[in-house]
């Protein structure tokens, strides 16, 4: 029997040990920038991610000016492309905000129970300075009644969902009170990413086929407080898949029934539009896989480019968008070095 997994467990699990990883065996190695929005403004959507959650943004933003190739694999050739990479302090991997211009476009706008929205999950100490900022910068509240609600986390926890400036979604979650901090500890403890999706359990099927582990509840749950927080009524229903990617945060897949749900294709260049980095071993098997259950690539030409890198190097890239309108940057990770006798 398959285990039975609600919200509240899948967020629960965020803070309990894990032990030594082993050798990812799939195709899927890892994970690169967990969260990649589609943003009109670039400017705009660093102080949401900023001065709003707290994010790490140094330097200037990049471009694509000088790198054809990076075009071509966004499927955009003639696009300008702009981007910031925001991390939670001490955290490897973050947030990587895009902007395109001179691409044909329109905004996207998808409600939390619409297939294809994506939704970020922050676990933080205290969620009430973010939600303050993030009101002050206008940020719309998700949430029934426009602020935070008990919600079920190894006792009673807050949360909150609120919209970027693009309409991406963000979870807030202050779990209950645990062991003091250390002095100058960061606000963000863990953090999740969340799509909605047609099927959670055919979509669980199809990432499984990608060698990632997870479990799911099989039966369709309602609870009041986790469906305030997501602005739904009470009678709506959903369930969760959780899948654990090699070296990265969990990945979740929500459905939902007894509310209204529409499905909104999107093209890459879409402001709400979201994409998500994968390390692979083999691009072209994980895009094959993704073709077989209804996946497109994105890429100039339909098919894979060499990105260049340092020395003379370069890495064989795609994207691909997933039957759930994901776009999925596809990086075959570089072979293990050999052992030496």
């Amino acid at each position: 029997m398959k285990k039975l997994l609600t919200v509240a467990a899948v967020l629960a699990s965020v803070l309990g040990a894990r032990a030594q990883a082993p050798e990812p065996a799939g195709l899927v190695v890892g994970l690169g920038n967990f969260f990649s929005p589609i943003v009109s403004d670039l400017d705009k959507a660093i102080a949401f991610y900023r001065d709003g959650l707290g994010l790490d943004i140094q330097g200037a933003p990049a471009n694509a000016d000088q790198n054809p190739a990076l075009r071509n694999m966004f499927g955009l050739p003639d696009a300008q492309l702009r981007w910031a990479v925001g991390r939670p302090p001490a955290m490897r991997t973050g947030v990587e905000i895009v902007e395109v211009k001179k691409a044909e476009s329109r905004p996207i706008e998808r409600r939390i129970q619409d297939p294809g929205a994506f939704t970020l999950i922050l676990i933080v100490r205290e969620l009430d300075p973010i939600l303050a900022r993030l009101k002050t910068m206008g940020a719309p509240v998700v949430t029934t009644g426009g602020a935070p609600v008990d919600v079920p986390f190894g006792g009673k926890a807050r949360g909150v969902v609120v919209k970027d400036p693009d309409g991406h979604f963000v979870e807030l979650v202050q779990p209950p009170p645990g062991e003091a901090p250390a002095p100058g500890a960061a606000n963000i403890i863990s953090v999740r990413v969340r799509l909605t999706v047609e099927d959670a359990g055919q979509t669980m099927r199809q990432y499984q086929q990608l060698g990632l582990a997870g479990t799911m509840n099989v039966m369709f749950e309602s609870s009041a407080p986790v469906l305030k927080m997501f602005g739904l009524k009470a009678e709506a229903q959903y369930r969760v898949a959780a899948m654990d990617v090699p070296n990265g945060p969990k990945l979740e897949f929500i459905d939902f029934k007894g509310v209204d749900r529409r499905t909104v294709r999107a093209n890459i260049q879409d402001p709400g539009s979201t994409r998500m980095q994968l390390q692979v071993r083999d691009v072209d098997a994980v895009i094959e896989s993704l073709k077989a259950a209804g996946g497109a690539v994105v890429s100039t030409g339909g098919s894979t480019v060499a990105l260049p890198g340092r020395g003379g190097a370069t890495t064989k890239v795609a994207i691909v968008r997933d039957a759930n309108n994901l776009f999925l940057v596809l990086i075959q990770a570089a072979p293990a070095p050999a052992r030496t006798p």
